[in-house]
Order: C-alpha cells, then sequence, then structure tokens
C-alpha cells in the first residue's frame, strides 16, 4: 500500500479541449461513463484502494458538477480530518493556463505535505491498477521519475500529459518523445507519473525560471540525463478518452463481459457517488438485449447494444440500438435512435428518427429538446 508516502494530483480538466462537445458544461472527470460512473471515479478509486489518502483535484473551470460528484469524498473513504480531498481552483486568470504553470502555482499545496511522492493523474484515463506496485518498483530501481505506459499503435499526442517512451529491458526510459514517429506500436505514456516531491519541483521552477512551460519538452525531456527515470508497463484495460469516437467506442467496449470485469475487478472496486433511485421497470411490451441498464429507469421500448443512464424513460414502440443515453433523458413514443451519444435531460419528442454511424456518432447536448 502506498500509504502516506504519496500526494495525489488529478487534473480535472485534462484533455478538455479535443472533448468540446462532451464537456461544455462540466470538467472532463465530471463526464459520465458506463452507465452509472463518471471519468473522475477511475483515478480516485485507484488512489484510494492503493492507499494513498491525501488527493488533490485541480480543477480549472466549469467545476460545479464535480464538486457536486465528490463532495466530501466519502464514497472513496477520503472524509478525513487530516489529508483526504481537496478541491483546488485556480486564484488568477493565467495561474493554471498550462501544466507547468499549475504546477508552480500549487507548490504551497505540494510542499506542505509530508510525502517523498507526487503522483500525477489526467482524468480522461480510464482503468484500474495498484499505483502500491508503481512505487514498489519506482523503490527497486531508485527512480526520481517512473512513468506509467502501455502499448498500442498511436497516431498523434494532442495534449501535455502524455508522451511516447523507449524503454530498455529493465524498464530504463532511453528516449522521451512529444510525438510518434509513424503508426506501429508505441510505448505511450498514459499521462499518469509518479515523482520524487524535490525532483518534480526543482524541475519545475527551473522551467518556470527559464520561461518554458510544455511539461513534456521542457520538464521531462530535459530531466532523462540528470535523473534515474523507468517506466511501469499497464498491461490490463486502458482507455485515453481523446473525443466524442474514443468516449463512445470505450463505452461500447465495457459491454463485452471480459472486458468489464478486467475494469471493474471486484478486489479493487471502482466508487462511484451513490443515487438512491428505485429499481428499474420493463414494460410488458419491452425488449432489451445486450446492454446496460442503470437503476431508477423505465423501459416500454426496444434497446439493443446500449448504455441507458439511471433515470432514463423509454417509451412504447421506441427502438434504441447502438446508443449511450446519459441521465434523466426522456425518449418518446416510436422514437428510433441509432448510434448516437445523449447528453443529460435531453427529451426526444414522440416519432423523431436520428441515427448517426458506428465511426461518427451523433452527439446530442445537454439538455436539447428534439
Amino acid at each position: 500500500m502506498a500509504s502516506n508516502r504519496i500526494l495525489g494530483l488529478i487534473f480535472a480538466n485534462s484533455n478538455e479541449k479535443n472533448l468540446p462537445e462532451l464537456t461544455a458544461y462540466r470538467t472532463t472527470g465530471s463526464v459520465p461513463f458506463g452507465g452509472k460512473y463518471r471519468l473522475i471515479d477511475f483515478p480516485l478509486s485507484n488512489m484510494s484502494n492503493s492507499g494513498i489518502n491525501n488527493i488533490g483535484i485541480v480543477a480549472k473551470s466549469n467545476f460545479m458538477s464535480l464538486m457536486d460528484h465528490v463532495g466530501s469524498g466519502s464514497a472513496w473513504d477520503l472524509a478525513r480530518r487530516r489529508s483526504g480531498l481537496s478541491i483546488l481552483p485556480p486564484y488568477g486568470e493565467h495561474s493554471f493556463a498550462t501544466l507547468v504553470e499549475t504546477l508552480f502555482n500549487l507548490h504551497g499545496y505540494i510542499e506542505h505535505g509530508d510525502e517523498d511522492y507526487i503522483l500525477i493523474s489526467p482524468s480522461d484515463c480510464v482503468h484500474n491498477m495498484d499505483y502500491g506496485k508503481v512505487l514498489e518498483f519506482a523503490e527497486k530501481n531508485r527512480s526520481d521519475i517512473t512513468f506509467i505506459y502501455t502499448k498500442r499503435v498511436v497516431k498523434e499526442i494532442t495534449d501535455d500529459f502524455r508522451c511516447i517512451l523507449d524503454v530498455d529491458a529493465d524498464g530504463k526510459v532511453t528516449k522521451i518523445m512529444a510525438s510518434p514517429v509513424d503508426d506501429c506500436v508505441c510505448n505511450l505514456d498514459i499521462g499518469i507519473i509518479l515523482m520524487k516531491k524535490t525532483v518534480l519541483m526543482a524541475l519545475i521552477r527551473q522551467a518556470m525560471s527559464e520561461s518554458k512551460y510544455s511539461f513534456v519538452r521542457d520538464v521531462l525531456q530535459n530531466s532523462l540525463d540528470r535523473h534515474r527515470v523507468y517506466a511501469y508497463e499497464l498491461k490490463g484495460y486502458c482507455e485515453i478518452i481523446g473525443s466524442v469516437k474514443e468516449y463512445y467506442d470505450a463505452n461500447m467496449k465495457i459491454m463485452d463481459r471480459d472486458t468489464r470485469y478486467k475494469l471493474f475487478d471486484y478486489k479493487h472496486p471502482i466508487y462511484t457517488k451513490v443515487r438512491d433511485d428505485a429499481p428499474s421497470r420493463y414494460g410488458l411490451n419491452c425488449n432489451v438485449k445486450d446492454s446496460l441498464i442503470a437503476q431508477g429507469c423505465v423501459i416500454n421500448g426496444i434497446v439493443e447494444n446500449s448504455i441507458i443512464s439511471k433515470g432514463v424513460y423509454i417509451g412504447h414502440d421506441a427502438v434504441i440500438k447502438n446508443c449511450i443515453i446519459m441521465q434523466d433523458c426522456i425518449i418518446g413514443d416510436k422514437a428510433q435512435l441509432i448510434n448516437l451519444v445523449i447528453d443529460k435531460d435531453v427529451n426526444v419528442s414522440r416519432g423523431s428518427k436520428l441515427q448517426g454511424t458506428r465511426n461518427y456518432p451523433m452527439y446530442i447536448a445537454k439538455r436539447s429538446i428534439v
């Protein structure tokens, strides 16, 4: 267990520029996932399960729904007198402009605690892992900076959390690249980095003094020759949400039982805010197949290969196929919805017909009336 050795920092607005539809009214961490979860539930649960009990959530904007969701942190056993969960909002117009500036302006919070390590995590990575094993790996190799990476084909990198790594047989990082060379299988840093606190703050202060603001180019790449840098491979399920299409695909994948069991491991549960809804009700003529249905729903139509969140009403003779429908939507009688992502509180009128494609799912904005 990581215990009190690690301070966790979760960046709630990570990658939001690539998710403009989903983050128009919320942070990336507040985006619903899998019918009952939010994206921030995954890093929060992983840290809590790993024994990290001092966690700061860095929230730059649109964080009302985030604060409502995480509350005091009790769902993750983080409602404590000492340490626990903290929301860290900006206090100036440009205080959180870049990752480097954010870390520099949080130096008081970071250096206040007794932790030896800082675990930096974005909120757009869906995975389940024990960070205690990463700490063991780092201490075994006397690592100053420890990346967590996964092997996959990468076409481009569009944020400052991630990079491509060359790693030798012992896990030592020999090269850090800001973007992939070609479309081959790469060692992709998933954005989660364990760093010694003294090393991190020294690198951040140097970058700020030289007016260098790229975390990958100006901090991580420059540290390779001066510090011990290693990488720990994540071999389990991992999805990075970088677009509406990737969001749609990641949700569709958890319809597979084996994938779902890998992500929602009962030994390392994913926690979320409890909403006390009644059990879902299924009408006499409904037909539900290969779908995930949350509590509090009323299903009167046909639902196939879809994820239906809490409190959704589906009318008589409505047809829902390959859709993600978020909380408290109302789908009218005889509506036909295929290949859609429907945000919260949408009202689809009787007889409406909407269809996207699996390669380009249609998105319906929050509180829309169709």
